[in-house]
């Protein structure tokens, strides 16, 4: 019989095993996150990427792998924090990328290209009557809060609990560099509650249909429902932030629920891996923009039509059809409900295995959660898995079933080297 303590005792000695491992697999990254650190706070310029003692450096990605400076091919599950949902250096976008370095690529003018991106958009978002670009899923929110604010004329935002944004609109946790608006919190999934905090002051809903960075929390239907029938009664424009979900459904989960928002906001994948955002909405909203008209909002932006995003991006659009989507959310599917099996545990610790299509969440509850969750991360790494380091698996178009499956024989002696046993 395997022992409460058993269990506890064994999740720190593998953690500092596989730590260990971590360190002598990885020199080279250290050396750089030294030699960064001195000229960047902790090496880096991304904050998802601070990872204690150091993040991974990589210098080469194809297909559904990625390749560490210090020598090593892991299985990439990470997926450029799901952007890269079409896999690595895919031969498609690469072909579009260099059809603009032959064309010329500082024009600084409107093109055909973006045009035709901003229809392929229109096209699969049923909310998208209007679109722009930006550079970033963040830069997407943060104007997308003026505008609807502006179009309602109020003053209040609700976002809700565990929420993310991009870096200036995070609620996962306090944070003085969110923006200064006046935010109304919602608990997400939870109608009674946000039903409670909900007036007429609020000109703007904005809520993941599935929470990222929160957790992969799926939405329910029924509380999506409950938003856009509010958001309908007060006068508020109902925002979905769809930067994460579009990549589970070809309409995203808006299409999938059938729950049309005012506007949406998309980033990611769609500029094919280069710096992009946009978002899209009622032509009454988005008309606000229309500079030709007295009063209008003026939105700008040097890159956002940079042609490198808009050819990448068109490429993607056409990789990204619903036969592809569907055929990764099933591996998905499957990763979730054999991982749910595999890691079954009774005890104080146990493991909470959610998501939604293609992505995969594996996350720790008890007294151990955070040494479990991070021998989880680094024995991973020993395997050549590459996950998120805050138990996330993006699945893209490249993974094959043969890649679930040494996820899921890795979670079996994960939990027979901590547990004793299945």
């Amino acid at each position: 019989m395997i022992t409460k303590e058993h269990g506890a005792a064994a999740a720190s000695d593998v953690l500092d095993k596989y730590l260990q491992q971590f360190l002598h697999d990885n020199p080279k990254s250290q050396t750089q996150n030294e030699r960064a650190s001195t000229i960047m706070p902790a090496g880096i310029t991304r904050a998802v990427h601070t990872n204690k003692p150091f993040p991974l450096y990589a210098d080469a990605g194809h297909d559904c792998y990625l390749m560490s400076i210090d020598g090593h091919t892991y299985v990439d599950f990470v997926s450029q924090y799901f952007a890269a949902m079409f896999g690595h250096s895919h031969p498609d976008i690469k072909t579009a990328v260099a059809e603009v370095l032959d064309a010329g690529f500082t024009i600084g003018a409107p093109s055909t290209r973006e045009l035709e991106l901003a229809e392929a958009l229109c096209a699969r978002f049923p909310s998208m009557e209007m679109v722009q670009f930006t550079n970033s899923g963040t830069e997407t929110n943060t104007v997308v809060i003026a505008m609807g604010l502006n179009y309602t004329n109020k003053k209040k935002v609700m976002v809700f609990q565990g929420g993310y944004h991009g870096g200036t609109l995070s609620f996962k946790t306090s944070n003085a560099l969110i923006l200064p608006h006046q935010f109304v919190m919602g608990v997400y999934n939870d109608v009674e509650s946000t039903q409670s905090v909900l007036n007429a002051d609020v000109g703007v809903i904005l809520v993941e249909p599935m929470q990222g960075a929160g957790g992969l929390i799926p939405a329910t239907r029924d509380f999506l429902a409950f938003l856009r029938h509010e958001a309908t009664r007060i006068g508020a424009v109902l925002v979905f932030d769809e930067v994460i979900t579009a990549r589970t459904h070809y309409g995203g989960l808006q299409s999938y629920h059938g729950i049309i928002p005012d506007m949406t906001s998309i980033g990611k994948f769609f500029g094919g891996a280069f710096a992009f955002g946009a978002f899209g909405g009622r032509a009454d909203i988005m008309k606000t923009l229309d500079c030709r008209q007295p009063n209008a909002l003026a939105h700008s932006g040097t890159n956002n039509n940079n042609p490198f995003t808009m050819a990448a991006g068109l490429a993607a659009c056409r990789l990204l059809t619903p036969e592809n989507i569907e055929r990764t959310n099933a591996l998905g599917e499957k990763m979730r409900s054999e991982l749910a099996r595999v890691l079954d545990m009774e005890g104080p610790d146990t493991a909470i295995v959610r998501g939604f299509g293609s992505t995969v969440g594996v996350y720790f509850n008890g007294p151990r959660s955070e040494v479990l969750g991070r021998a989880w991360y680094y024995f991973l790494l020993a395997r050549r898995i590459h996950a998120g380091p805050r138990g996330f698996f993006a699945l893209n178009i490249m993974h094959q079933e043969q890649h679930v499956q040494q996820v899921l024989h890795a979670a079996a002696d994960f939990k027979r080297e901590v547990f004793g046993a299945l």
